[in-house]
């Protein structure tokens, strides 16, 4: 029988405290990521300022927490590295949100200066080549992880969101994805439609989830993940590259590169992001191509 994987709002952290924020973060419309890394920093605050009890958060201080701060700032924590300042702030919005939900709003601390990144790591995305060669590994090897892979690839959805590809949904033409408190639609590609078709009739499936593990529970993120990475050094590709999320952002490039910064408006709602500038950073060119921007070629130097 396959273990259904713990969902982040049902998660007992083994702290009241952390419990609290978790359940706090969830009836907010927050995602399951989300919730589980704003609660694992917040257990890190927790142990770092010996704090166990609701009643001693009241005598917290802007220092103590400027304290903890700089100590993610100036620790290496894991193989002499340090985190970043991404990281940091990430974790800095966690614990804002700890310190909101027990109303210590003067205590909250403002994210550090970040320069806004110029371009795209070459090492952060896969290429377009890459990502056919998983697919058309993926279809000989594993059909129910190459459809989800292409789900990923064409319709630039999170793992989370597969599950909402339904028997029903091929009927309608597109699928209502319910995440971070609200509910979008994605179209679904009439090539695609045809090829869930085939497989439900192959199958036998009448209803319901059409991606799915064993006892119908939805595909998650580690299963499809080392799915990739296996294929991926099997391909030559490498692997720090083969995740579901580099997938996504393949998606939303070869969109952009496709519909222009007009289409920009229509990629944020397919994508679901909040901000329409949360889907400005795949506007950002790769590192390579900034590089042969300044050559003395391209510059007529």
């Amino acid at each position: 029988m396959v273990k259904e994987t713990i969902k982040a709002h049902e998660k007992d952290y083994g702290n009241t405290i952390v419990n609290d924020l978790r359940n706090y973060l969830w009836e907010n419309g927050r995602a399951n990521n989300t919730i589980d890394n704003y609660c694992r920093t917040a257990t890190q605050f927790l142990e770092f300022v010996g704090i166990t009890a609701k009643e001693e958060m009241v005598t917290l201080t802007k220092t103590v927490v400027r304290n903890f701060v700089e100590y993610m700032n100036n620790t290496a924590y894991e193989d002499n590295k340090k985190y970043t300042v991404e990281t940091i702030n990430n974790k800095i919005a966690g614990l804002n949100q700890l310190l909101g939900l027990y109303k210590l709003y003067d205590l909250k601390v403002k994210a550090l200066y970040c320069h806004r990144k110029t371009f795209i790591e070459d090492s952060e995305i896969l290429a377009d080549i890459d990502v056919r060669k998983l697919l058309n590994a993926s279809k000989k090897s594993n059909h129910i992880l190459y459809l989800a892979i292409r789900s990923m690839a064409q319709m630039g959805l999170r793992v989370s969101e597969i599950q909402f590809i339904t028997v029903e949904s091929l009927n309608r033409g597109y699928i209502v994805v319910l995440n971070k408190g609200g509910a979008r639609k994605v179209p679904l590609p009439l090539d695609l439609i045809y090829e869930f078709i085939s497989y439900c009739e192959l199958k036998g499936i009448k209803s319901g989830i059409i991606i799915s593990m064993k006892n119908n529970i939805a595909i998650n993120r580690s299963t499809i993940g080392r799915f990739m990475k296996k294929i991926a050094k099997e391909l030559g590709i490498d692997i720090k590259k083969a995740h579901p999320h580099s997938i996504r952002h393949n998606f939303a490039i070869r969109f952009l590169r496709k519909y222009g910064e007009g289409g920009i408006s229509c990629l944020s709602d397919i994508l679901g992001h909040r901000s329409i500038e949360t889907t400005r950073i795949y506007l950002r060119d790769t590192l390579t191509n900034a590089a042969n921007k300044l050559t003395v070629k391209n510059l007529g130097i």
